[in-house]
């Protein structure tokens, strides 16, 4: 319910066609905008279509904003990558309201990949995109619905965070915390704008901007200075502590390397870690880490081998957020490390080990057995049309996408961002193929 304190502020997404940014300011004091999601199949980080059309609209009116992300992460880590993804997308701008969490199905199916999450593994998701996002100086919140926030997150741990619930109603009725805004429709309408808006009561002051102890690592100096070698940690005693590798902070705390099947003992290989650093400082980009040590039963139950280097703690999966497995593969093999396996298709990720004699592997899909290589500079090619061609997909950089781009009629820059994206799924959809934005042997056909 409002009063006379209360602020109303909108929400936008692709899915606001805005052609004058000026109509907003009447309706709203502030607007909260998407800066993109995770993909609820393959799990890929990506940009809001229209975020940068939307920021240059809002700032150039001066209309207060702040952001949400909608995340679909099913490890801390993950979450952590989603957090680095959205600082490092709003470095340049200065919000007033804090940058939410959006925690909720993927679709009405309920068959995304967090989807099934338990309630334990959602709270714990959660925090740690919110704990990462206030360590890196901006004020955190999480957004779900009345039901979601009472049945599928432990609402109380989660109270220290601005708490923004979804309720299309007369009345909200939310007893779990406190909270911050009420989203009450979907159906806001603006005189001049086609599209329909989310509209919220906002109780709170967000004026004072920035979290406290902005740019200061929440941390501390709970620091876990690691060893040379191999060593068993505790996750109930250190899981919390960033590592720390010659003295340094990395940018890994130890409980995104423990076993999913929540053993209290992590085996870990410094020099692991020391690769995972060297990848994270030369991209620039937050590093997920989607599987690292796992207990011989747990190794067995997800028919790992039964010498993986998983169990020794010298191997990580992981994604780079912006980068494709490929260069990152390509640039593991120029720092000498010997054990890399590239899994090359949507969805994938790049496997390091601390293996001693080199050896280089590739699978080209999830149903498909892996091969040796002795490069990850070398792609597939094959002929269509005439056209000497490579399959391309989200977050590629090379001279293929730039061909594809100038086929499509995109922005030729050699990078497969959302809008080669929409225009290649849009391709898709037309010729009757799969869609699924990823340009193989057929979707090449169509273009050409």
């Amino acid at each position: 319910m409002a009063n006379k304190d209360t602020r109303i502020v909108g929400d936008i997404s692709k899915y606001n066609v805005i052609h004058n940014y000026a109509l907003l300011k009447p309706e709203f004091d502030g607007v909260i905008v998407r800066i993109g999601y995770r993909g609820y199949s393959a799990g890929t980080i990506k940009e809001d279509d229209r975020f940068r059309e939307h920021m240059k609209g809002l700032t150039e009116q001066k209309i207060p904003y702040g952001f949400y992300f909608m995340g679909q992460a099913i490890t801390e880590s993950e979450a952590m990558a989603e957090a680095e993804y959205c600082f490092e997308m709003t470095r340049e701008y200065s919000p007033v309201f804090p940058t939410y969490y959006d925690s909720e199905l993927s679709n009405n199916k309920g068959g995304g990949r967090a989807d099934d999450l338990s309630r334990r593994d959602r709270t714990d998701i959660t925090l740690a995109f919110c704990r990462r996002m206030e360590e890196l100086g901006r004020r955190a919140g999480v957004y779900a619905s009345k039901s979601w926030f009472e049945t599928r997150l432990y609402a109380a741990e989660l109270a220290k965070y601005s708490i923004w619930v979804a309720r299309y109603n007369e009345n909200l009725g939310y007893h779990e915390t406190a909270y911050d805004m009420w989203q009450h429709t979907s159906s806001h309408v603006i005189p001049g704008i086609s599209t329909k808006f989310d509209r919220s009561y906002c109780y709170a002051d967000f004026s004072s901007g920035a979290a406290p102890g902005q740019g200061q690592d929440a941390t501390g100096k709970q620091t876990l200075e690691m060893q040379k070698g191999i060593h068993t940690y505790s996750l109930k005693e250190s899981g919390a502590k960033r590592l720390a590798i010659n003295g340094a902070a990395a940018n890994f705390v130890l409980r995104e390397f423990r076993c999913k099947d929540g053993s209290d003992e992590i085996l870990l290989d410094y020099g692991l870690v020391e690769l995972l650093q060297k990848v994270r400082d030369h991209f620039g980009k937050p590093v997920s880490i989607t599987s690292a040590y796992r207990t011989p039963t747990h190794n067995k139950s997800v028919n790992g081998a039964t010498s993986s280097y998983h169990i020794k703690g010298q191997a990580a999966d992981f994604t780079v957020t912006g980068v494709s497995g490929r260069e990152v593969a390509k640039y593991l093999q120029s720092i000498g490390a010997r054990g890399i396996g590239l899994y090359d298709y949507t969805g994938g990720f790049v496997h390091v080990d601390t293996r001693e004699k080199q050896y280089y592997w590739q699978q080209d899909a999830r149903n498909r057995k892996y091969y040796g290589v002795s490069s990850f500079g070398q792609v597939e090619l094959y002929e269509v049309k005439g056209r000497t061609v490579a399959t391309v997909r989200y977050n590629d950089r090379n001279e293929w996408v730039r061909l594809l781009q100038q086929e499509i009629g995109v922005e030729a820059d050699g990078i497969f961002g959302p809008k080669t994206e929409a225009a290649v799924r849009a391709i898709q959809k037309e010729h009757g193929l799969k869609v699924d934005g990823v340009v193989g042997p057929k979707t090449w056909d169509a273009v050409l």
